[in-house]
């Protein structure tokens, strides 16, 4: 008769779970990569040794160009070939790209009435290195990113093809702290609403020791660049927004709505009530609605964020 009494309890707890599944809650996406494959050249030049005295001819040898992986995880690699003095020449090599990283971006307005955007990046436990560098891009003028101890600030050149839309401020980080498992931040203030821009992160050391020689340039030449670098989306001051009227602001969020889901800053249940009413609804009404979404989990600090600046 127990027996009969539990089995009959645990349906009941099926049933009512099936009834009532578990709420969805928001979970951002991590910084994406390229996959990018490090290989030994398969053709390369001979060196220039030098020209031989008694015959005045020029000399070449074999440099023998390797490369070796020594740590997937840590995504280190040992750069080897034969040198001038006939001597195996290394340099390790370790990828900016070994690393797991998550971005979380909140505003909060100072009494001035600019905002500060405050970045918090994660650098996961799965990462294999640490984090040395964040970049984020903006559209406005008025961007002051705010000075913090051992970290490096400034403005990021617009030559590359990765950077070449917006102004983008890079943050580096002068030391090892930023382990697996740690986290660090970064703040900027700007008078500018926010809105969708991309980030970049960077893990491991900046460089490379050297051995007093060049490595062979067909070695160098498959060195990846900020390509290399997990990209994706955070949220970030636009002058243009500050145009729009909260119609159009509203407008401009519908648009992205499913980026949001795409990047796991919203829930597919919630999505849908914005889908109906973001345009429909006065900004209060909006704000007050983002305020509990975000309390249940349902938004992320970066959606609620632009909903709170329609109301601005």
């Amino acid at each position: 008769m127990m027996m009969k009494t539990l089995v009959l309890v645990l349906l009941l707890i099926s049933a009512t779970a099936a009834m009532h599944p578990p709420s969805q809650r928001t979970i951002r996406l991590p910084l994406q990569k390229k996959h990018i494959v490090l290989q030994a050249p398969k053709n390369y030049a001979q060196r220039f040794l030098g020209m031989d005295r008694d015959t005045g001819k020029e000399n070449y040898y074999d440099p023998k160009p390797e490369v070796v992986l020594l740590d997937e995880k840590r995504g280190t690699y040992a750069f080897k070939w034969s040198g001038y003095d006939g001597k195996e020449k290394t340099v390790i090599y370790q990828r900016p790209d070994a690393i797991n990283a998550v971005v979380i971006a909140r505003i909060e307005t100072t009494g001035s009435g600019n905002s500060t955007y405050t970045y918090t990046i994660e650098n996961l436990q799965s990462s294999g290195e640490e984090l040395t560098s964040y970049f984020v891009q903006n559209f406005a003028s008025d961007v002051r990113p705010a000075k913090a101890a051992d970290v490096y600030v400034g403005s990021v050149s617009r030559n590359d093809r990765e950077f070449k839309d917006g102004q983008w401020i890079g943050y580096g980080v002068l030391n090892s702290s930023v382990v697996p498992g740690r986290s660090m931040e970064f703040r900027l203030e700007s008078s500018a609403p926010p809105g969708l821009v991309e980030c970049r992160v960077a893990g491991g050391p900046r460089g490379m020791k050297g051995v007093g020689e060049d490595m062979p340039q067909e070695l160098e030449n498959i060195l990846p660049g900020y390509e290399a670098w997990p990209s994706g989306f955070t949220i970030g001051p636009i002058d243009n927004l500050n145009t729009l009227s909260p119609a159009e602001r509203a407008n401009y969020l519908l648009k992205l709505l499913p980026k949001f889901k795409e990047l796991g800053w919203i829930t597919a249940d919630v999505l849908r009530w914005y889908e109906q009413n973001l345009n429909r609804n006065d900004p209060v009404v909006l704000y007050d609605r983002a305020e509990q979404d975000l309390k249940a989990g349902n938004i992320t600090t970066e959606v609620f964020a632009m909903i709170h600046a329609i109301k601005q």
